[in-house]
């Protein structure tokens, strides 16, 4: 799951832009977030004699000392340890096999993608091959890593929503989080609101068109995003997870309602 380095040498341009994100420095190597789990840790630990509890924040910030184990060793270097600085990783995502509901609070199945063979060599010889593999077949690359529900709002829910449970919280039953996919959904830019009749002009089907626009590259995973475009220019989908301007939620098709005339 931290094998980003791989990922880098076919899509230099999403890897460059994923490193600066803050899925990128979603953990340990978050300082705000690393006081605030540190303390979830320390409270849960005292409280239930091990650290269990911070699993609910793990199954998002925390993917890659979670699914190794070491985030349950109350022990665990949250500093030094180098998963502790993974972050949410390229394959931390694209490894997630299905979205079991849009509860949030991680409620995904991740699986142990099938790479090609030589995937994990260090060998040059092997390496090559590796690559030569990839990119003369790179549909069971795609199939693999890219599913269809990437693209979809559900995907997002996974983590951008949260509800706190009685055995985190040992004072009510549920506490709400953030919830930032019901929120899109009850806007005027999902088209499923009543505000879409009046704002914007045009719904997003998914939040990847506003915080992953597409971006023009030269990377091997790079193609023809944007059939409108007149003059067509290779593009990846941009990993920073940019917050959205106000141009890129106003142009479109669904049209604000004509107010109604008066007779004379």
């Amino acid at each position: 799951m931290m094998n980003n380095e791989y990922c880098l040498q076919c899509h230099k341009d999403t890897y460059g832009s994923w490193f600066h994100s803050a899925h990128h420095f979603s953990s340990f190597n978050n300082p705000p977030y690393l006081f605030s789990v540190r303390e979830t840790r320390q409270v849960s630990l005292k409280r239930d004699g091990n650290v269990r509890a911070a699993r609910w924040c793990a199954g998002c910030h925390d993917v890659v000392p979670f699914f190794s184990g070491a985030f349950d060793n109350p022990q665990f270097d949250d500093v030094h340890d180098q998963t502790s600085q993974a972050g949410i990783t390229c394959v931390a995502c694209h490894s997630i096999t299905h979205v079991n509901s849009t509860r949030g609070n991680a409620d995904y199945t991740i699986e142990e993608p099938v790479m090609y063979p030589f995937t994990y060599r260090s060998n040059a010889i092997l390496s090559y091959v590796n690559r030569t593999l990839v990119k003369a077949k790179p549909e069971f690359h795609k199939k693999t890593f890219l599913k269809p529900f990437h693209q979809t709002a559900e995907f997002c829910s996974t983590c951008h929503k949260v509800s706190l449970p009685s055995e985190l919280n040992k004072y009510k039953e549920f506490l709400r989080g953030q919830n930032h996919y019901d929120t899109y959904l009850l806007s005027g830019v999902s088209g499923h609101s009543a505000r879409s009749f009046y704002y914007p002009e045009e719904a997003k089907q998914n939040c990847a068109a506003c915080h992953m626009p597409l971006t023009p590259s030269a990377d091997f995973g790079a193609k023809f995003n944007d059939a409108k475009a007149t003059n067509q220019v290779l593009t990846v989908h941009n990993h920073f997870f940019l917050e959205p301007t106000q141009e890129s939620l106003t142009c479109g098709t669904i049209r604000p309602p004509k107010k109604p005339s008066r007779s004379s």
